[in-house]
Formats: C-alpha cells, sequence, structure tokens
C-alpha cells in the first residue's frame, strides 16, 4: 500500500499479508472530493478459498491464547496505536465527516479496544484463561463460555470509521476467526487496526479484509460462497437489502436459504428518537438533543424525532432553533476544525429538501432552520409537525435533520413514538425525564432505552440488542467440588 494519501493502493489482508490473487484492482473515488481516488482488491474466488482456509487453520492457534492473552493484545493495540494526518484526512475525504468529529471517532477505537475486555471481565469473570463465572451468587453452580465453532463473516457500513474496530475487538475477544469485508471507503482504518492486533500477537490469520465490486461478476458467488462458509453472520443495514444480497439465492426456480443454519447477528433499525416529560426543563436537556441529532447524522444512533410533552415545549423549540441558526456559520469545508456541518449524500439531500417542500406547501411540515447550500451540504434542517404519521418521525435520512412533534401528555408522546417506529424496533430512544420509576415502567419500541442521556452512546456489550457474549459463544455449565 502506498504511504502517500493521493496514491492509495490496497491489497488484501490475508493471514497477516497483503495478498491479491486475482491481481484486480478497481477505483474507489471519493463522493465528496472526486479528484481524491484508491484503488481497491478485486477478488476472485481464489482469494475467497484462501482467506477462507486460512482463516478456518487459525482457530487452533486462537485457542492456545488465553482470555487474558488476548486481552491484552486489545489493550496494548490501544495503547500503542496512533492515527496521523493523513488517516483524519482519509476519513473526511470518503465520508464528508467534519475533521473534529473523526477525531474523535479515531479516539473511540482506542477506548472501544481498551474498554471491551474489561467489560466482559467485569460482566462474568474469567477462570484458568477462559470467559467464566458463577451462575448464582453463593451456589457451587458457574458456566464456561466456549467461542462458536467457525468463523464469522461479517459485511461493514461506510457510515462508521469504528465499527471494524467494534467487530475486530469481539472477536479478538472471545478467539474466534474473522473474514471481513469493509466498506470500500473504510479500507485504510479498517486494515490499520487489523494489522496493529496482528502486530500485537494475535494469530495472522485470525482476522482478514477481503474487498471486491459488488457490482461484479462473481459478487454474488463471493457473498453466498463466504456465508456457507461462515458458522455466524454479521451485517448492517436494512433485512430487504441483506436478505437478497447475502441471503437468498435463486437456483432452478427453488429459493435457497443461505441463512438457514448460520447464527445472523443484524444491525437493521437506526431512527432513534427522544421523548420528553412532562416537568422536564428545556435548558437540561437542549445540549444533549443538538449533540445527538449534529455530531454525526448518518450515523445509525443519530437522534432524528422528538415527541415533546414538556411544559416548556415551546420554550425547548426556541432553543433548538437559535441552537441550529448558530450552526450556518459553522458548515462548511468538513477539513477545516471549526467545521462541524459537514458533507451528505447529494442525492438524498436533494430528495430531503425536495420532499420538505412538498409538505410545507401541505402545511404538513413547518421548517423552522434549514437550507440547501450546496449539491452536497445544507445548514442542519429543524422540522416541526402535527402530523404523527409524518416520515419524517418514522424514517431515517442521513442528513442533519430534527423533527419535532409537541404532544399532550408523556403517554401521547410514548404511544406516537412506539406507533411511528412500525413493526421494527427503533436503535435507540432517549427519554428526558427525572423520574426513574415512570422510565421503567414506560414500554418503549427500542433496543436502547436511555434517561437524561445521548442516543449517540454506543452499548458495547449489546449494540442494538445483540448479546454478543451469549450469541457467539457455546456455555457449558460446571458445578465445583462438594465442601467436606
Amino acid at each position: 500500500m502506498a504511504s502517500n494519501l493521493n496514491e492509495l493502493n490496497f491489497s488484501n489482508l490475508v493471514g497477516g499479508k497483503e495478498l491479491t490473487l486475482s491481481g484486480k484492482k478497481f477505483e474507489v473515488a471519493s463522493p465528496f472530493y472526486p479528484e481524491f481516488i484508491t484503488k481497491v482488491p478485486d477478488s476472485n474466488l481464489f482469494d475467497l478459498k484462501t482467506c477462507v482456509s486460512k482463516a478456518k487453520s487459525s482457530a487452533i492457534e486462537i485457542s492456545k491464547l488465553s482470555f487474558g492473552d488476548r486481552a491484552a493484545i486489545l489493550k496494548k493495540t490501544a495503547k500503542n496505536i496512533t492515527f496521523d494526518s493523513k488517516d483524519r484526512e482519509y476519513v473526511v475525504k470518503m465520508s464528508g465527516m467534519p475533521i473534529t468529529f473523526v477525531e474523535k471517532h479515531l479516539q473511540d477505537i482506542k477506548d472501544l479496544l481498551l474498554a471491551l475486555p474489561e467489560l466482559i471481565e467485569n460482566t462474568l469473570g474469567s477462570r484458568h484463561g477462559r470467559i467464566a463465572g458463577k451462575v448464582l451468587d453463593n451456589h457451587d453452580l458457574f458456566k464456561i463460555l466456549y467461542p462458536i465453532d467457525g468463523i464469522v463473516y461479517s459485511v461493514t457500513p461506510a457510515n462508521d470509521p469504528r465499527i471494524v474496530s467494534f467487530i475486530s475487538a469481539w472477536l479478538v475477544c472471545l478467539g474466534i476467526p474473522g473474514i471481513i469485508k469493509p466498506a470500500k471507503t473504510d479500507f485504510l482504518i479498517a486494515q490499520k487496526v487489523i494489522k496493529k492486533i496482528i502486530e500485537n500477537g494475535y494469530p495472522a490469520s485470525g482476522l482478514n479484509v477481503l474487498g471486491w465490486n459488488t457490482s461484479g461478476e462473481n459478487a454474488t458467488k463471493i457473498n453466498f460462497s463466504l456465508v456457507d462458509a461462515a458458522k455466524a453472520v454479521w451485517v448492517f443495514g436494512d433485512d430487504t437489502t441483506v436478505d437478497n444480497l447475502l441471503r437468498f439465492e435463486d437456483i432452478n426456480g427453488h429459493r435457497v436459504d443461505h441463512f438457514s443454519d448460520k447464527i445472523v447477528l443484524r444491525h437493521s433499525t437506526g431512527r432513534a428518537a427522544a421523548v420528553c416529560d412532562e416537568n422536564i426543563e428545556s435548558k437540561k436537556i437542549v445540549n444533549i438533543i443538538t449533540e445527538s441529532c449534529l455530531e454525526w447524522p448518518i450515523g445509525c444512533n443519530s437522534l432524528k424525532a422528538i415527541f415533546d410533552a414538556s411544559k416548556q415545549s415551546n420554550e425547548l423549540t426556541a432553543r433548538l432553533t437559535e441552537r441550529f441558526s448558530k450552526l450556518e456559520k459553522e458548515t462548511g469545508d468538513p477539513l477545516k476544525h471549526k467545521t462541524k456541518v459537514g458533507f451528505v449524500d447529494k442525492q438524498t439531500l436533494v430528495n430531503v429538501s425536495k420532499r420538505i417542500k412538498e409538505l410545507e406547501s401541505l402545511r404538513l411540515l413547518k421548517k423552522l432552520q434549514g437550507k440547501q447550500i450546496s449539491e452536497l451540504q445544507s445548514t442542519p434542517f429543524l422540522l416541526a409537525t402535527e402530523d404523527k404519521h409524518s416520515e419524517f418521525l418514522a424514517k431515517e435520512f442521513s442528513i442533519y435533520v430534527l423533527a419535532l412533534k409537541k404532544c399532550a401528555s408523556f403517554e401521547e408522546a410514548v404511544s406516537e413514538a412506539n406507533e411511528s417506529a412500525g413493526s421494527n424496533k427503533r436503535l435507540a430512544v432517549s427519554v428526558f425525564s427525572e423520574d426513574e420509576e415512570k422510565v421503567l415502567k414506560t414500554s418503549l419500541h427500542a433496543h436502547h432505552v436511555k434517561r437524561m442521556r445521548h442516543s449517540t452512546e454506543l452499548d458495547i456489550l449489546f449494540h442494538e440488542g445483540n448479546d454478543y457474549l451469549h450469541r457467539l459463544t457455546i456455555p457449558q455449565i460446571h458445578r465445583e467440588k462438594a465442601k467436606s
């Protein structure tokens, strides 16, 4: 791989080596800086088979490492990995994320590599090198969690530079070989982290990176072959897209379900929202709301809608309107540190801007703040609606936008938040209430409920409701020797 940012030429990472057996690459241009172009491997079936063979063969070597050994590798990686100006520029140019937030996300990588082993140790514990702990206090039963027998295949999205590190940290902690297909715009950070984990002592074939052109003639075959080779599939994106690409295949008029015997970890919901209780003070929550909405709007846990039953509803709207208006001066070049509002997908911005105008003309929506200033950028949109069925309350639009809906009571706010979520749970609901008991007794259609907290906080043990510690392990129950 070239060191010059303008000459990035990536290969697969297989068995710890840069290796592309197909000899083919394809160009990936930044959607925001068209002159910035990288080359990514376009793997073939030979690359795939070699990678699968390497990954499966690493299981024995990985099993020789205790949980403590694996935890130490992650902690060492967290302490000595560094991200330089070229890394930061790469993420900005490929994602459109303002550099200030890129720096925060890259720091998050170090933090999660350090935190996950400690959380697992504190949640369950370890015995004789394995993840293990008491089933009940003052009881002679304890359980050991063994890693699943097989490899994990993961396809990661382009909306978060932390995601490959998150997956890698889990695979290392549990001792499971993995093959990761990162987004074509995420190769630099993905490979840097995995190379550093291997450099710090993890078996070279334990974590592998494959890339290919998803529009190529072999893409479907490669995807299904990797799913078939894996014990677990870790996927991101809406269920329909994932199922079309990775699950269902029509062969001679018959539909084959490639997930039928797999452990499937799905991340598909997003659409984070907030509910405001009657007596909450607007000044206590305006910062949390603004930061949850605007830190990174294409993130799956970015706040998109507020169901507001507070008595200070008008004051909260005024405070948010003022905050959003000030952001016009901080909307600009994502490579500059003063910028807080970056670039977004061109077509999404066009579609959303058009839809806002249509709904305004029908008097179903009121735009309080926001305007499109270029084909890639707008100042943040703040919208108000009285329509509980508004798509801006129900869907996730990957731009800088927040919709407000006033409600007559806390119960109505909860009901409308749940109803607009549809059949799939929201990823997170932030509940702004001082009454803990009230919140605990409330049924919210969400994977995560965060009282007086940011929707964007990552719960690394259970992201989007996935209990990784138990879904990727096999428990064995032990009973200790009876006391004489």
